[in-house]
Parts: C-alpha cells; sequence; structure tokens
C-alpha cells in the first residue's frame, strides 16, 4: 500500500483530529442550537473512540462527506421585521465540520499559502498571531491605527452574496499548485463540495446555496480561506497609496486623507470585485464618504469620536434572542398536556442555561468596547427579561399539578426513566 501524502498524513493524524474536535467543541458552547450542542455531546461521550474512527477512515482511504443540510437565515428589514431574503446558511454533519477543520489545519501549515493567512488587511478567517489580536477586535484595532495615523474619511461597503460568487475551481487550482500533493487536493475538493440533504424541502431555495461550481458553503470553515485567496490581490491593490482597506471576509472599509480619496478608492474597489461578477449590497454600503469624528457603524462596532460599542442593531438583536427563548420555553411549558413530562429544552434550567450561553457569547464577542455604562444598560435589559421570565414561570407553575414542578425545572425523575428491571427468580424458574 502506497504511504499518505505528507498532507495526507497530517489530516488523518489523531493529534491534528483532536485539535480540529476541541475547535469545534469551544465553538459550539456558545451555540444557540440544541441539534449542534446534543450532537457535540454524543461526540464528546467518547471523543477518543470517535476520532480513532475518523483517522482509520481517512487512512483507509473510506471517509465520506454526508450530505449537509441548507439553513435559509431570514433577514431583517430596518424595521426589525422578516425580509424575504435570506442568508444561506449550511451545517454540515459533525465529523464533516472536524474534517474540514483538518484540512484548514494542513494548509496552514504549507508555506506557499502564510500570506493568505497572515494579511496585514485582511482579519477574517486570519490565524491569530502570538500575543496579537484576531477577527474582529484586530480589524477595529486596525481601524483605529489608521485614525491615529491621520485619516480623516471613511467609507465601508458589503459584498453581496459574497459566498454564493466564489469560483471554486479558481481557488482549487491555487491550492494544487502550491501544494503539489494530488490526494491531498481530491480531499480538499471533498471537503468544500456541497451536497444538500435537505434539498425538496428547500424547494425554490435551494438554487440560492453554492451546490454548483461557483460558491462555497457559508458555515464552511474552508470558506473563508477561499474568500481570502480570491481577494488576495484586492486588498493589495486597495491599500497602494494614500488610503488604507480593512477586510473582514466581505466586509471593508476604506480610511483616506479626503473624501474624494475615499470615493475614488471605493471606484476602484467596484472594478476589481467586477472581475469576479460581484458587486455591493446597497443596504449595507456607505453612501458617501463620512467624517472619521462622525458616528459610523462597522461589523456591528459603533464607532463614535472616542467610544468603541456595541451597535444598537447589535443590542436589539441579543435582546430580541433572549426573549425569543423564553417565549419559546414557557409556551412549551404552557402547551405540554397535563401528565406529560415539560420537554427538557423547554425548562427553566435549560432555558436559562442557554440564555446564559448567549450572553456570555454576545459579552465575549464585544469584550472590546470600551464603554462601561453601555455594558450596564444591556445588564439591567436583561435581568428585566429574566425577572419577567421567572414571572411566567411561576404562573405557569401555579396553574399545573404539583407533580408536574421538577419537570417543569428541568430535573430527571425516576420514575419516568427507562430502566432494564432484573427478575426474581421463582421457585419454578
Amino acid at each position: 500500500m502506497k504511504p499518505p501524502s505528507p498532507l495526507m498524513k497530517f489530516v488523518q493524524s489523531k493529534a491534528t483530529l483532536h485539535k480540529a474536535w476541541r475547535v469545534i467543541q469551544e465553538n459550539a458552547q456558545t451555540s444557540t442550537s440544541l441539534d449542534v450542542r446534543a450532537e457535540v455531546d454524543e461526540f464528546a461521550a467518547n471523543p477518543q473512540k470517535n476520532i480513532n474512527v475518523l483517522s482509520g477512515q481517512l487512512s483507509a482511504g473510506s471517509f465520506r462527506f454526508p450530505a449537509a443540510k441548507g439553513i435559509p437565515v431570514a433577514k431583517k428589514n430596518a424595521d426589525g421585521s422578516k425580509s424575504a431574503k435570506f442568508r444561506p446558511l449550511v451545517l454540515a454533519p459533525l465529523r464533516s465540520r472536524i474534517v474540514q477543520r483538518a484540512v484548514l489545519e494542513a494548509l496552514e501549515t504549507v508555506p506557499g499559502l502564510g500570506r493568505y493567512f497572515r494579511n496585514p488587511n485582511s482579519f477574517g478567517g486570519i490565524k491569530k498571531q502570538k500575543y496579537g489580536l484576531a477577527a474582529v477586535p484586530a480589524a477595529v484595532q486596525a481601524v483605529l491605527m489608521a485614525i491615529g495615523n491621520g485619516a480623516t474619511h471613511v467609507a465601508f461597503a458589503d459584498i453581496r452574496a459574497f459566498f454564493t460568487k466564489i469560483p471554486k475551481p479558481h481557488v482549487t487550482d491555487i491550492i494544487a499548485k502550491v501544494t503539489e500533493d494530488p490526494p491531498f487536493v481530491v480531499l480538499f475538493e471533498d471537503a468544500i463540495t456541497l451536497e444538500l440533504s435537505n434539498i425538496a424541502e428547500l424547494k425554490e431555495k435551494a438554487q440560492a446555496f453554492p451546490i454548483e461550481a461557483i460558491g462555497v458553503a457559508q458555515g464552511n470553515s474552508l470558506s473563508p480561506l477561499l474568500g481570502n485567496i480570491l481577494l488576495h490581490d484586492f486588498d493589495r491593490r486597495m491599500n497602494e497609496g494614500d488610503c488604507v482597506c480593512v477586510r473582514y471576509i466581505d466586509d471593508f472599509i476604506i480610511l483616506a486623507p479626503s473624501a474624494a480619496a475615499a470615493k475614488a478608492r471605493m471606484r476602484l474597489a467596484i472594478s476589481i470585485l467586477a472581475e469576479f461578477g460581484m458587486t455591493l449590497s446597497e443596504e449595507k454600503s456607505s453612501t458617501a464618504p463620512l467624517r472619521v469624528s462622525d458616528k459610523f457603524d462597522w461589523l456591528g462596532i459603533e464607532f463614535n469620536n472616542g467610544f468603541i460599542r456595541p451597535s444598537s442593531k447589535a443590542i436589539s438583536k441579543l435582546e430580541l434572542n433572549v426573549q425569543k427563548r423564553f417565549n419559546e420555553s414557557a409556551k412549551g411549558m404552557r402547551e405540554t398536556k397535563r401528565g406529560d413530562a415539560i420537554p427538557r429544552k423547554h425548562s427553566l434550567l435549560a432555558t436559562l442555561n442557554r440564555t446564559d450561553s448567549i450572553i456570555r457569547g454576545w459579552g465575549k464577542h464585544y469584550r472590546f468596547c470600551n464603554d462601561d455604562a453601555l455594558f450596564g444598560r444591556v445588564d439591567a435589559k436583561m435581568a428585566g427579561l429574566v425577572v419577567a421570565f421567572l414571572g411566567e414561570y411561576r404562573d405557569i407553575k401555579r396553574r399545573r399539578d404539583p407533580k408536574d414542578a421538577a419537570s417543569l425545572l428541568g430535573i430527571d425523575e425516576l420514575a419516568r426513566q427507562q430502566r432494564r428491571p432484573l427478575v426474581w427468580p421463582t421457585k419454578e424458574g
């Protein structure tokens, strides 16, 4: 049997798969999806065995990426109502996500790809440097540095339907030339190929998902890398001369010494993106350059002449998310028939635990912001929502049979557990 290529050996390694699994597990801690958390919990019950199976399948060449689930996430209108437009998110099975992450880990070891993982002007999907910032905090820091270095005007934009426009063959060719590892490239191609398990259920919405040669799945850990490879030359050209362009996946902001310079650089961006058939999203892009001293939002952050805050939209989204969890829980408690156990996901403890994860994750995301008073106001709002939910819980509890108390709380009831009692032998037996 032919020995595996270096990159394939790296992906098949139990150490690599363990590292990939830990990243997936950590990300799931703040997930609001019960299905995601249940799948992670099941894998975590015996991770060593599950990693061994994955490693064995990859080594034998028998691993296949199962079909993924397409999730059309409705976008919001300006008034907070649901829009007819949606984001085509993709949720792959856990084992697929682990292998995709392992493939990404392998690509990070390829010297020829280093410039895509360490781009000074791009921050989404970029590897964190030692003692440095990463992701949104790093992008915000880059904006502040440009302002500190004399930028007077900003203009920002969002690339419309970015992931669905990325040409997979173009990026795969770059990966193939740099890695010179055909077996690994085959695995890479499989990892970014999308097959939907619920295509019939999606109906006409299925057309928005990247199931053809153009487009990559939003939700695949490899997708940000593909975007960064495609836009690497965009980043170079946009940062030549007197302007700075900071990009986070499909969002970018131009910091310029004048309004005229910002306008000219935005025209350049439109021209470059047109080469890939991409356009800007009008509703998420600035209509004209703003002074850096004016209030402006980018990446869910409000820049307000000294203050760095979560945007009002981000705060509203948190409140709506928490309220939604409480409403679903109260509805589930009320509608459960008398004598039936309350579904655990609607119980008090499960709901409070899930809400805690949402709030902790939100706070972690915005931990670099500097308006302490605002966080105090958000805490007060969250406390008010909790108090209202607990009041509703008490009202529901009073109306139900006292025997439902443990079920409402989310405490397991021994009488409802499935048992396999042993049989006391009879004399005849």
